[in-house]
């Protein structure tokens, strides 16, 4: 027998693309390598291997497609169980969807019907200070028409009482005048009585004084 070379990187690559995994693949090739260097490895023995690796692969590949057929089988059921749960979910979304939709519907009813209610309690609260502030003119006006000719009258007063008190200061002048020109008449005659009776005296004491003189003369 003669020694081989053997490259086990290339075989374990070799067996691993011809389906075998890669923890069989690596054994084998260790367990050949390992006989190859010994100089101990015959073709039957190579053979043997050989059909023990094949009947591996064999084994190896059944096992994984049943495992493969298992997987589909559970992503199957987990495929089956997502869309029914999916089918739930969406149709509680739906059911959600539709509650909240009639609740929306209901509160903008209830908002529409108490916005119409607001707008009739302005209307009826506009319309009421509209008569109110009319009233309230009207009272004004009639107020303003009453003290307008309240000052009208009492103008009117104080113009009579000042007519009435100019004609008593133009009597009481005219009397005034009058008692004047009396007492200047009074005053004249008092004086004229006193000039006759100083006159009088004068003359009386002139006649005395050349009496006198004659006498002592």
């Amino acid at each position: 027998m003669s020694a081989l070379a053997f490259d086990t990187h290339r075989a374990v690559k070799a067996l691993c693309e011809a389906g075998a995994a890669e923890p069989l693949a690596e054994a084998f090739v260790e367990t050949i390598g390992d006989a190859v260097s010994g100089n101990v490895a015959t073709k039957a023995d190579i053979d043997r291997v050989e059909t023990t690796l094949k009947a591996d692969i064999t084994e190896s590949e059944a096992a994984l497609r049943a495992d493969i057929a298992d997987v589909r089988v559970d992503v199957d059921r987990v495929e089956t169980t997502l869309k029914a749960e999916i089918a739930d979910v969406r149709a509680d979304v739906d059911r959600v969807e539709t509650t909240l939709k009639a609740d929306i519907d209901r509160v903008e009813t209830t908002l529409k019907a108490e916005i119409a209610d607001v707008r009739a309690d302005v209307d009826r609260v506009e319309t009421t200070l509209k008569a109110e502030i009319a009233e309230s003119e009207a009272r004004v006006q009639v107020k303003i028409a009453e003290v307008q000719a309240e000052t009208k009258a009492d103008i009117a007063g104080v113009r009579a009482e000042i007519a009435e008190v100019r004609t008593e200061v133009a009597n009481v002048r005219a009397e005034l005048k009058t008692d004047i020109g009396l007492v200047r008449s009074e005053i004249g005659d008092l004086a004229g009585r006193l000039y006759r009776q100083l006159w009088l005296m004068a003359v009386g004491i002139v006649g005395l004084t050349v009496a006198l003189v004659k006498l002592l003369g």
